[in-house]
C-alpha cells in the first residue's frame, strides 16, 4: 500500500512541476516582450521631449524630421520622426506643428507610436 501511495504522490508532484515549468516559460517570454516594448516607448518619449525642448520653433522640421536606422546603445531599433506644420505663419494663433515619433524593431509586434502638438513660442 505504501508503494502505491509513493507512486501516486510522485506522479502528482511531477505533474505540478511540469505545469509550473510551462508557466515560468510563458512568463519569461511575456516579460522579455514587455521589456522590449518599454524600451521602445522610452525611445519615443525621449525624442518627443527633445522636440518639446527645442529652442527655435522655426527649425523643428529641419532638426528633428527624418529616420534613424540605428540608435546608439539600442541595437535593433529604428526611429522615424514626422513633423507636420499646420496653419499660417507665426504669430498666427492657428500655427502649430504635429510631431509623431515611430519606433520599430524586429522583436516588436507593432511599432511604438506617439504624437504631440507644439505651438509657436
Amino acid at each position: 500500500m505504501t508503494l502505491i501511495e509513493v507512486i501516486v504522490a510522485m506522479t502528482l508532484l511531477a505533474g505540478a512541476l511540469l505545469a509550473m515549468g510551462a508557466f515560468i516559460a510563458r512568463y519569461a517570454k511575456v516579460a522579455g516582450a514587455m521589456s522590449i516594448r518599454s524600451e521602445a516607448n522610452e525611445l519615443v518619449a525621449d525624442r518627443l521631449e527633445s522636440v518639446k525642448g527645442a529652442t527655435k520653433y522655426a527649425t523643428i522640421e529641419a532638426i528633428y524630421s527624418g529616420s534613424e536606422l540605428s540608435i546608439p546603445n539600442h541595437p535593433g531599433f529604428a526611429r522615424q520622426t514626422l513633423v507636420t506644420h499646420t496653419g499660417g505663419t507665426p504669430p498666427s494663433p492657428d500655427d502649430y506643428k504635429t510631431v509623431t515619433v515611430i519606433v520599430s524593431g524586429p522583436a516588436l509586434s507593432k511599432p511604438a507610436k506617439k504624437s504631440t502638438v507644439v505651438a509657436v513660442f
